[in-house]
């Protein structure tokens, strides 16, 4: 088995579920296992998901809570008046796009519809309401001001990881010949762009400067150009005539000698081949200097 280290969201998810016990102790809040959840939910992987998250949860818990004191003056733990809040909840969670705050909304709704105490749902409802919001807060507040995630960094692994497999991949079609699978080059530019926007909400929140932004937004086009450029190399059959401007910079660039050509250039394929495989390499060196 093996045993990995704890990692800081683990430990600041921790703290924040810890805090936010011990303030609901102090205050005497009802119930502070939805403030702990709340802190739980709050804790995401980076800091505008949990501004977004936090935003949402609050949202739809309060939606939970107007259709449950709704529904508690209709037909109080009527069964089949709760499916049909249960359907409506779900339905504009969906629509106002909190789709990942649907068990909470949903619980909240449970918790207080099924509140059996008379007169007491609308107390019942704020806090809960109450709690969820104060879970949320403490959660986001410790992941922005301790230790927020680097995205910054995850960018820039992601990269280089990329920009070593774009060299591998040109490698082997320039030296072996090989027929080259463009499906996990193009997962990996999806994972950079998910980074990415993750990457432009963070500098709002004045976690990054504009200048990591703008290069970023380079390299991500860079590499997009690059993986169109790839794919109409790889849809070329025949084995390519390298012209001398490209056998350099390829001899540069791997630090050993490029393929000797096997047969006399002028084809047009050749003429494509070259045009693209020289955008590839210029892309790479563009790279290389902004990293």
């Amino acid at each position: 088995m093996k045993v990995g280290k704890i990692g800081m969201r683990t430990i600041k998810t921790a703290l924040a579920v810890s805090l936010t016990i011990f303030i609901s102790q102090v205050f005497n809040l009802k119930s502070p296992f939805f403030a702990g959840i709340a802190a739980i939910i709050a804790m995401q992987s980076s800091v505008s998901e949990s501004f977004s998250m936090a935003k949402n949860r609050m949202l739809s818990t309060i939606l939970g809570a107007v259709i449950a004191l709704s529904f508690s003056l209709i037909a109080p733990e009527n069964p089949f008046f709760i499916a049909i809040g249960i359907i409506i909840i779900i339905y504009l969670c969906n629509i106002f796009d909190w789709k990942k705050s649907i068990q909470l909304s949903t619980m909240v709704f449970l918790s207080i519809i099924l509140n059996y105490e008379e007169g007491s749902r609308v107390n019942y409802a704020l806090y809960r309401t109450l709690d969820t919001f104060i879970g949320l807060v403490i959660g986001t507040l410790i992941n922005y001001f301790i230790l927020p995630p680097n995205i910054e960094d995850k960018m820039k692994i992601s990269i280089k990881n990329m920009y070593s497999q774009v060299k591998d991949m040109l490698e082997r079609i320039i030296w072996k010949e090989e027929y080259i699978e463009l499906e996990g080059l193009r997962q990996d530019i999806v994972d950079i762009e998910k980074k990415y926007n993750i990457l432009k909400k963070e500098i709002k929140l004045n976690l990054y400067k504009m200048d990591d932004y703008l290069n970023f937004q380079h390299i991500f086009d860079l590499f997009e150009n690059t993986y169109n450029h790839i794919s109409i190399i790889c849809s070329i059959e025949k084995s390519p005539y390298i012209d001398d401007k490209n056998r350099r910079t390829l001899e540069k660039l791997f630090n050993k000698k490029a393929p000797l050509n096997n047969r006399e250039y002028g084809d047009e394929l050749d003429l494509v081949y070259n045009y693209h495989l020289n955008k590839i390499l210029e892309n790479l060196s563009l790279i290389d200097s902004i990293l």
